[in-house]
């Protein structure tokens, strides 16, 4: 979408890039110097009053933006459309696995999977919002959280990987990275996923703690590949509101919204789009896609 509006040079990581390659050429002056950021700062000025006078006109049209209602939570998955082939059937097919993720989420903290109610789907880049209760919400933004920490410490190697694959570096070669990569997120995901039994262990029925424990560990490999092919995913929470006498709500019930407020607010901080460089390097045994295969069989 920024690459359609042209906005992609001029903000966020690559226009950090711009100015700090500016500085690193080794005849530069600082009068040219100057010229060259004149221009940039010229470039993000123009962005910048172009999108407040589409503000302005959206609310002057009254379109305004969806602000979630206090305590609640959405969650937002956008799905590359070279995952799915650009088909519907396999979006489709894609939209049924998002459905059994947040299942297991859901029966790990309700012990029941009632379903996600859809908020907003986006044609324009193959964007699902779905509301998800504040428990499954701050339970799914954990786990995508520490998947993603994990996944950072695969970034360098994934960059070197499609260097030395640039290079002319065999694909067999290069298998020595691909399967420490590997290795490093299974290892993760595995010490994850018990993790994550353990802290909701009270919700879990003992009769299915070990089938819930095998699915957890697929869908944990799910999000990470999907991660790794360029997935995105958020979640968001509104503050909640204080108890009060009108409501019903006891101070119980309301410090334990503020308890996944807080942990979503935190889990958040991490989750952000990923600056990936080279191909993907996971190749996980999720229960549906074969190791090898980076799309939807």
């Amino acid at each position: 979408m920024l690459d359609e509006i042209d906005a992609t040079e001029t903000i966020g990581i690559r226009l950090a890039d711009r100015v700090a390659e500016i500085f690193s050429r080794n005849q530069i002056t600082p009068s040219i110097a100057l010229q060259e950021l004149q221009q940039l700062q010229a470039e993000a000025r123009s962005l910048a009053e172009s999108l407040a006078g589409i503000t302005t006109s959206f609310a002057k049209l009254g379109i305004g933006k969806e602000d979630l209602e206090a305590g609640e939570c959405e969650l937002g998955v956008l799905v590359p459309r070279l995952f799915v082939d650009n088909l519907l059937g396999n979006f489709a097919d894609e939209l049924k696995d998002i459905d059994r993720i947040l299942g297991v989420f859901s029966e790990l903290t309700l012990g029941s999977r009632p379903g996600f109610e859809i908020k907003t789907i986006s044609s324009s880049d193959l964007s699902v919002f779905l509301q998800l209760t504040p428990f499954v919400a701050a339970a799914v933004a954990t786990a995508i959280e520490r998947i993603v920490a994990l996944y950072k410490n695969l970034l360098e190697v994934r960059r070197l990987q499609g260097q030395l694959a640039e290079q002319g570096v065999s694909k067999e070669n290069l298998s020595g990275l691909e399967n420490h990569a590997n290795t490093i997120m299974t290892q993760g995901i595995e010490k994850l996923a018990k993790e994550i039994i353990k802290e909701h262990k009270s919700n879990v029925d003992p009769g299915r703690k070990n089938e819930l424990s095998i699915e957890l560990r697929l869908v944990l490999n799910q999000i990470a590949t999907r991660i790794d092919r360029g997935f995105n995913i958020e979640v968001r929470m509104a503050e909640p509101e204080r108890a009060s006498e009108q409501d019903g709500t006891s101070d119980a019930e309301t410090d334990k919204l503020f308890e996944q407020y807080a942990k979503i607010q935190d889990a958040t901080k991490s989750m952000q789009f990923l600056r990936l460089e080279g191909e993907p390097i996971l190749r996980l045994t999720d229960g549906k896609s074969k190791p090898d295969n980076p799309g939807i069989e």
